[in-house]
């Protein structure tokens, strides 16, 4: 295919909506967000003696809110914590959360409970994993918890226990990854595809040709068929670095100065490939990692610390900066499946 014919499959693919039909109100359109909007998140993820986040002011929190529940269309956040803020301060941050949501968007507190250090250190303590479990439930969600881990198969240790006394129909893993199994507290998971959007540099040529990111993707998606648990599929907007690589392959790392963003008409690509394969009892929707979007928007190469995502959701703007194309076609998706939802059948 040339140049040309190349330029028309992708304005085609950008045109179509990302669904045929009317999709269920049901259907998930979430993001994973820090509560605190923090911008030093290292305390309790990396490390528990380092400096704690900055706490948000509310006018703050009710910005980002806005925004998340506005133009990017989420019906349900993620809202991850990890003891970066006093556990005081961080109750405040997520009643504030709640108040400035439209009832309609479902918040789920997702906990850190090992750090990422070499010893995987526990964040909480049983008594601070009960105790937080027990606000949240009164205050913020009475259903549901996350947990959030992207390393699959570690122990979580006691906290697991106490959270799932207290959410036995309700506890959530976000960060799930292709192939993991899940213990059987855990009713629901939002799945990782980092490489499967990844891998490839151009969508036709490269991403939907075999042993490419599509062809891995589709694996994954049949592979959560055979099991009985809702998956929602995290949609991308940092991909990794494409530059050493001739056709897109891993270069070999994951550096946030050198990933670039997704290519586009990628997500949409993939959100359909995902909604074709995926069983509908086991499809819960999509998810987007806002976490890792921020993480990659503040280093020096990209947008600059005073500049990242968190700081445009602080100050109720729609980000513009270097990762802007793929969350914009992300929410533009999101925005699609609420409106079709909202129309009579």
């Amino acid at each position: 295919m040339g140049m040309r014919g190349f330029a028309i499959v992708l304005l085609l693919a950008l045109a179509q909506p990302a669904f045929s039909g009317t999709p269920s109100p049901d259907l998930e359109r979430s993001y994973w967000v820090h509560a605190s909007l923090g911008s030093l998140l290292q305390k309790g993820y990396m490390k528990a003696d380092a400096k704690p986040a900055e706490m948000p002011r509310r006018q703050e929190v009710q910005n980002a809110a806005r925004l998340l529940a506005g133009p990017y269309a989420a019906n349900r956040l993620y809202l991850v914590y990890h003891h970066e803020l006093p556990i005081d301060d961080a109750r405040r941050v997520f009643t504030w959360w709640r108040e400035a949501l439209p009832a309609g968007v479902e918040i789920v507190p997702s906990l850190v409970l090992r750090m990422y250090d070499k010893q995987e250190t526990p964040v909480w303590t049983p008594q601070e994993a009960a105790a937080l479990a027990d606000f949240f439930r009164k205050n913020i969600n009475r259903d549901r918890i996350a947990v959030y881990d992207v390393y699959p198969d570690r122990d979580q240790g006691p906290a697991l226990t106490e959270l799932a006394a207290r959410f036995p129909k309700g506890l959530l893993r976000v960060g799930v990854q292709p192939e993991e199994a899940l213990p059987a507290s855990v009713v629901e998971g939002v799945e990782d595809t980092w490489s499967g959007f990844c891998h490839g540099r151009r969508n036709v040529e490269d991403w939907q040709q075999p042993g490419f990111g599509a062809e891995t993707l589709r694996r994954w998606v049949e592979l959560r068929n055979r099991g009985r648990m809702p998956i929602a599929w995290d949609l991308i907007a940092v991909a990794w670095d494409y530059r050493p690589t001739r056709r897109g392959e891993f270069p070999g790392y994951d550096d946030a100065e050198k990933n670039e963003p997704l290519p586009p008409g990628r997500n949409r690509l993939a959100a359909e490939l995902i909604r074709r394969t995926a069983r509908a009892e086991v499809f819960a929707g999509f998810s987007s990692d806002l976490c890792i979007l921020d993480a990659n928007s503040r280093a020096a190469a990209h947008d600059g610390s005073a500049a990242g995502f968190y700081e445009s959701l602080r100050q109720g703007r729609e980000y513009d900066g270097y990762y802007a194309a793929p969350l914009k076609e992300i929410a533009a998706i999101y925005r699609e499946l609420r409106d079709a939802a909202k129309r009579p059948n």
